[in-house]
């Protein structure tokens, strides 16, 4: 049939018409395909490229409904919430000393760490065991307990920093843990390993201020269950990260058994609350004396603990000077694990910076008033902390600038020493978080520490310009008191110097110190 139809004339073959019908569908009738693509006729990459943009702009349509969805409320987000917002320009980037007299409590900002609901109830529910607020309209009247302990030759000074070195001194005294406390505190560790002794394999350990000699009366207990590493091999001297996914996992499981087997006891009526994913930690409030318990998982003890020993050893003065801080901020919600603030460590770091920084400075016997104004004044106005780190070992301060001055001293990045390449590493990551506009990694403080170099004790203390502030509007207020008082010859109508900058209420403390007490019996 093919070659029948093939050797027929033109005029004689059928004629099959190819034309198609038209669509009546309205087929991807948009504005962008009734405009042809442009032609260049020189060039076939232009072409090209002027097609694929055609196709990319006419395949998706952006529909806007400009009609509220029903049954859904939007919130009124407000502006500095929103992400790029930018604080205002007046704002001066350096730190700005307030003025002298009343510096405005520290108000919670964007800079504030966020937490989740169950995170903000468990801090709320553990650390306002006491409240050191001064409320006439309670009647929680201001009170200073410590003058109790002054000895008798210290009543009549008229002397202004000898007086305030014997009310220092005396403070301490009536802040340290008494004898029946700290046998109380022994019994409480002591059922604390026999209930975990079944569940654990290692007894806890008890770290932090008990086991350095800082603790005062109400401080709460530490401790760190220790945990082998098996993925630690034994020809290798570098340790594996403690943080990478395998031992965390390690941690969080043996902290979920711990926080189960504190629910269960009726010591703790179970507030027990475990917290963190990257430094895992259970939290416990024991009902009978209201002490806080702390839980950590580690390989070792901590090194801070043999350095803060050594410190104190070294500089005697370390301690009351950290009792008179210590309360100077935890009545303004600056001190602790659960705030924004300081925490211990932190803050027994700055004062051995402080104290080695000032080695053979202070030669009076008395002078505890002396260093507490100087260091006051040091971390209050002297250095911005945001912008300038701390150092212990060799003590010092370190920004940017300092370092860049250090490294030309040296050939090769290779010769620097260990503690200049750990203070360009942190300094490096305050660089980077402000880079990607993460202000409150930016300027929080920055302690190197001695025993890792890498290592940032400060890193939990969001709250650095609050923290200069109450520095500075003490030392202000310190500097006040001491000339009143050489002014009055020592008869002033407080009878005390160090409640000029604390002027705090004691019944609180007061009660916790008598369940403590009454549980030994």
């Amino acid at each position: 049939m093919r070659l029948f139809r093939s050797h027929l004339p033109s005029s004689l073959r059928p004629r099959i018409s190819l034309r198609i019908k038209p669509s009546n569908r309205g087929f991807h009738e948009s504005l962008g395909y009734s405009q042809p693509p442009e032609i260049f006729t020189n060039s076939l990459q232009k072409t090209l490229e002027a097609h694929r943009t055609s196709n990319r702009a006419n395949l998706v349509r952006k529909v806007i409904n400009t009609s509220e969805p029903k049954g859904i409320f939007r919130p009124v987000i407000p502006p500095e919430n929103l992400a790029g917002y930018e604080p205002s320009k007046e704002t001066p980037s350096e730190f700005v000393s307030p003025p002298s007299g009343s510096v405005s409590p520290p108000k919670r900002t964007r800079h504030s760490a966020e937490k989740s609901p169950s995170e903000e109830t468990a801090s709320v529910a553990f650390d306002n065991q006491i409240q050191w607020n001064v409320d006439s309209r309670e009647d929680r009247l201001e009170q200073r307990p410590w003058l109790y302990h002054l000895g008798s030759e210290n009543l009549g000074l008229s002397d202004g920093p000898s007086r305030l070195d014997a009310e220092i001194q005396a403070l301490g005294t009536y802040l340290t843990p008494t004898t029946r406390e700290k046998a109380t505190v022994t019994q409480l560790i002591t059922s604390i390993q026999n209930l975990l002794g079944s569940v654990i394999t290692h007894p806890p350990q008890v770290i932090g201020s008990w086991r350095t000699g800082f603790a005062s009366s109400h401080s709460g207990v530490d401790f760190i269950l220790l945990v082998e590493d098996f993925g630690r091999s034994v020809d290798s001297i570098r340790k594996p990260s403690a943080t990478r996914p395998k031992a965390l996992a390690t941690y969080h499981n043996r902290l979920r058994e711990v926080e189960r087997a504190l629910k269960q006891s009726p010591q703790f009526d179970g507030q027990v609350h475990f917290s963190g994913k990257r430094n895992p930690v259970v939290t416990a409030l024991h009902c009978s004396t209201g002490l806080k318990l702390q839980f950590y998982c580690g390989q070792g003890l901590p090194a801070s603990i043999e350095y803060l020993k050594d410190y104190q050893a070294e500089y005697p003065a370390i301690r009351p000077l950290y009792m008179v801080t210590r309360l100077l901020l935890e009545t303004r919600g600056l001190f602790g694990a659960h705030t924004p603030g300081i925490r211990p460590d932190a803050l027994l770091m700055l004062l051995a910076a402080f104290c080695k920084m000032n080695h053979g400075r202070f030669q009076r016997s008395d002078s505890l008033g002396d260093q507490l104004l100087a260091f006051l004044r040091t971390y209050g106005t002297a250095v911005d902390l945001r912008t300038t780190g701390v150092a212990i070992d060799p003590p010092g301060f370190f920004n940017a600038e300092t370092i860049r001055e250090e490294i030309r001293m040296f050939d090769s990045h290779d010769s620097l020493p260990a503690h200049l390449r750990g203070q360009r590493s942190l300094v490096s990551l305050k660089r980077t978080a402000a880079a990607k506009r993460n202000f409150p990694a930016a300027g929080q403080l920055c302690i190197q520490d001695p025993a890792n170099y890498m290592n940032d004790l400060g890193r939990a203390c969001f709250q650095t310009m609050e923290l200069q502030s109450v520095f500075a509007d003490a030392h202000e207020r310190l500097r006040a008191s001491l000339h009143a008082w050489e002014e009055s010859s020592g008869h002033g109508s407080r009878d005390s110097i160090l409640s000029h900058i604390l002027q705090v209420n004691f019944d609180d403390f007061e009660k916790m110190r008598t369940r403590i007490a009454c549980l030994d019996k």
